[in-house]
C-alpha cells in the first residue's frame, strides 16, 4: 500500500502533465500485464535533481520527485551532502560520467530526457534506453551475481506482485550521478523499482534507493511514464555531443584560474 504522500505526489504529477489518451490495460498469454511500448517520464526536472528547487541562472527549476521522506528531501550523510554541494559547481559539470558518454546508473536512465521501450520475451524484460544502454531483467527467480562483480547498470531480476513488475538491482559500481547537480551514489547502492499499471497508456514508476555509504535512511522518488506512438532513435553519443567540450573549457579556466597566486 502506498503513503498518503506518495499518493498526494502522484495525483500532483498527474494533474500538471500533459494530456494523453488512455486505453484498457492488455495483457500477455500467462495474464501479467502487457506493459510493452516506448515510454518517456514526466520526471519534473528530475535529471537536473531529485529535490524541488527554484530555477537559477545554470539549472531550471524542478518539481521534485522524492516522495520519502515527507519533507521531500533526499536523508544524505554530511560528506555525501557537502560532495553534492560541490558538484553543483558550473566546472563539476564535466565530471558528470553521462557527458562522457557513459550510461545513465538505475534510476537515473529512467529520466534522463529520453524515452526507453520495454520488451516482454518469454522469461524477460528488456529495457531499451535511447541513450545507448539496455537492462535484461529476468523473472525466473534467479539470485543475483556475485558481490564480486560490479556494472554500471547493475544487476537485475524482477517479479509480479499482482499487476506490478518489481525489479530489484544489485552490484551497481557507485560512479554513476543522480542527476546532473551531483546526486550521490556509492558501490553499496541497491535500488527496487515498481513499475505500476494504471491503465493501457500509463505507469506509475517508484524506485526506493538503499545505500548506507552515502544516506541514513532509504528514500523513494515517483513519477508517471507516458506511452508514446514512435521509435527510439539511432543516438550517437560522441558525435552528438555538443557539451563536454564547452565543459571541459570551464573546468580548465576554474583549475587555471585557482593556481593564479
Amino acid at each position: 500500500m502506498i503513503s498518503r504522500a506518495l499518493a498526494a505526489a502522484l495525483l500532483l504529477a498527474a494533474s500538471t502533465a500533459p494530456a494523453f489518451a488512455q486505453a484498457a490495460l492488455k495483457r500477455m498469454p500467462d495474464g501479467t500485464p502487457d506493459i510493452s511500448g516506448v515510454y518517456q517520464s514526466d520526471g519534473g526536472g528530475a535529471n537536473q535533481g531529485l529535490e524541488k528547487r527554484a530555477a537559477t541562472a545554470l539549472t531550471p527549476g524542478g518539481r521534485g520527485v522524492v516522495v520519502d521522506p515527507p519533507d521531500g528531501l533526499l536523508p544524505m550523510q554530511p560528506w555525501a551532502r557537502a560532495e553534492n554541494e560541490a558538484r553543483r559547481a558550473p566546472e563539476r559539470g564535466y565530471d558528470d560520467p553521462t557527458a562522457h558518454c557513459f550510461v545513465a546508473g538505475v534510476p537515473r536512465s529512467t529520466y534522463v530526457p529520453s524515452p526507453f521501450q520495454i520488451l516482454q520475451p518469454p522469461g524477460y524484460v528488456v529495457l531499451l534506453y535511447e541513450r545507448m544502454s539496455w537492462r535484461q531483467v529476468p523473472l525466473d527467480g534467479r539470485k543475483h551475481l556475485d558481490d564480486s562483480t560490479r556494472l554500471w547498470q547493475g544487476d537485475s531480476v524482477g517479479h509480479w506482485e499482482g499487476d506490478t513488475l518489481v525489479v530489484e538491482t544489485t552490484n551497481l559500481n557507485g560512479k554513476t550521478w543522480l542527476d546532473e547537480l551531483g546526486g550521490i551514489v556509492t558501490h553499496q547502492e541497491t535500488v527496487v523499482e515498481r513499475f505500476i499499471p494504471v491503465d493501457g497508456t500509463n505507469l506509475r514508476y517508484e524506485a526506493t534507493v538503499t545505500d548506507p555509504g552515502a544516506y541514513t535512511r532509504p528514500w523513494t522518488i515517483a513519477m508517471a511514464l507516458r506511452r508514446m506512438n514512435n521509435e527510439l532513435l539511432e543516438v550517437a553519443c560522441l558525435e552528438d555531443d555538443q557539451d563536454l567540450p564547452h565543459l571541459k573549457d570551464i573546468r580548465d579556466a576554474a583549475r587555471a584560474k585557482a593556481k593564479k597566486p
